[in-house]
């Protein structure tokens, strides 16, 4: 495995986020002395509406997108994103009439106030996030990382600089974060489609016949779209659960520790938009190649793994910058991190459902991680609030982990060296109970140590092999 040429691919697919994480330790603080809790708290339920519609007018074509790229020749690419986008159209029509005819029963719902004006604006900002989406989708199959990167900054940095404009205009209020948002979608949506317009070109493809048909991206799809629905119940009950038997404040500190959580989010964000082509690519040049797998797997689990660490150790000193109303987020953010922490690990294990285009199993998988992350909320949320609704939605988040690599394994056999992975798992679930609990002490700090100190020892001789082989490829 070159190691080298690696690193350098996800470094182009992952600088523009990692630009974007700067912007946001900018960002979120201001944020947080913009808005109250209570704001922030409706702020978040536009971002969640928007995410959840986003899901549903998919329909899964993204990823039946992202599956067939690389089956296709490069003259068909048009039209198989032509054939794809035809499914979200016609899905985004009947979603909007719906949100139209019930706008005002949205809007209570969801701003606790009628205002049709901001349900019009969910409406123009879906059309835009589809387009994006697959704006995106295209620079990122053809591989073009930087572009990726910097569009991805650039909507970071346009949606910050519109927050302050918006925030001089019209106050501290709500609203100020959903029209910030939404003109930066609209901006990036134009540009991503005018960088890879040549894929947009649908004249002139009446004789071209793609190896997969409308019929073929259907059936791909259609199951991916009741792994979406249960997918954004399982991701957002959450909210939902604070937002019904807790109150907006409440929320509001969820949303703040999220957005610290956030940082993680990059790292997950950039290693799967990294490795879904990378891994489609290898599989389809030696499909025996285990080792690789298995190698790419145990670097990204240890990564996360200290990563995460790190994030529960300092989440004091993190949450110190967001503003004295909401220190006590800090009390909520360990079991959020094991939400980006095991969903960039199950990347590498779910490979085999998805080399062997076996989608429907992603349907059990995101229903059982619902139904336990629905039931935790039910019990905990009541009693503790937003740490009730973090601490269910990281245990549930485990075992997605679990079933994605077990269900996976009886596709595409990989040694994982997963008895050290469980160890640890176990080991960061435990302090990150003690990190919900207690406040901090030179206790917390010292546990953090030992841990480290845990997974040194366990993963000593793969860190040392892993070591010679980089020297190896930096001297040549």
């Amino acid at each position: 495995m070159n190691y080298k040429s690696l690193f350098k691919s996800f470094f182009s697919f992952s600088i523009g986020n990692w630009l974007g994480a700067i912007v946001g330790i900018i960002s979120t603080p201001i944020l947080t002395r913009l808005l109250s809790p209570d704001q922030l708290g409706k702020a978040s339920m536009f971002t969640l509406a928007i995410n959840i519609l986003l899901l549903f007018v998919l329909f899964g074509t993204d990823q039946a997108f992202v599956r067939f790229f690389y089956e296709e020749d490069e003259k068909n690419r048009n039209k198989l994103l032509f054939n794809i986008l035809k499914i979200p159209a016609f899905i985004f029509l009947i979603t909007s009439l719906f949100i139209f005819l019930f706008r005002d029963k949205i809007s209570m719902f969801l701003f606790g106030e009628i205002n049709q004006f901001l349900v019009i604006t969910i409406i123009i900002t879906l059309f835009f996030n589809v387009l994006k989406r697959y704006g995106l989708l295209v620079i990122r199959m053809k591989q073009q990382g930087l572009t990726y990167s910097i569009l991805n900054f650039s909507f970071k940095i346009i949606s910050l600089g519109l927050l302050i404009v918006f925030a001089h205009l019209l106050g501290e209020k709500f609203e100020i974060r959903v029209y910030s948002q939404s003109i930066a979608i609209i901006i990036i949506t134009f540009i991503s489609i005018f960088i890879s317009r040549k894929a947009w070109n649908f004249t002139n493809f009446k004789e071209i016949k793609p190896n997969n048909s409308l019929k073929d991206i259907f059936h791909y799809s259609y199951p991916l779209l009741f792994t979406a629905l249960i997918t954004w119940i399982f991701q957002s009950f959450d909210k939902l659960a604070i937002r019904e038997w807790s109150t907006y404040d409440q929320l509001g500190l969820y949303s703040a520790a999220f957005k610290v959580v956030a940082i993680l989010n990059i790292v997950k964000t950039s290693f799967t938009t990294f490795w879904a082509p990378t891994s489609l690519e290898k599989y389809e040049e030696d499909a025996n190649n285990i080792n690789f797998f298995s190698n790419i797997y145990q670097l990204i689990f240890l990564s996360m793994f200290l990563i995460g660490l790190g994030t529960i150790a300092f989440k004091d000193l993190i949450v110190y910058l967001l503003g004295s109303e909401y220190r006590t987020a800090s009390m909520i953010m360990p079991f959020l991190v094991f939400m980006p922490i095991m969903y960039t690990i199950s990347e590498t294990t779910v490979i085999g459902i998805n080399f062997k285009k076996k989608p429907k199993y992603h349907i059990l998988i995101a229903s059982v991680a619902c139904i336990i992350n629905i039931i935790g909320n039910y019990f905990l949320v009541p009693e503790f609030g937003a740490k009730g609704a973090a601490i269910s939605t990281g245990f549930s988040y485990i075992v997605f982990f679990l079933m994605r690599t077990f269900i996976s394994l009886k596709f595409f056999k990989v040694d994982y060296k997963l008895n050290k992975s469980f160890v640890l798992i176990a080991i960061l679930f435990i302090y990150a109970l003690y990190s919900s609990f207690f406040v901090y002490s030179y206790l917390n700090s010292v546990i953090a140590i030992f841990i480290l100190l845990i997974a040194f020892v366990i993963n000593y001789k793969y860190i040392k092999r892993i070591y010679y082989r980089f020297k190896e490829e930096l001297d040549k």
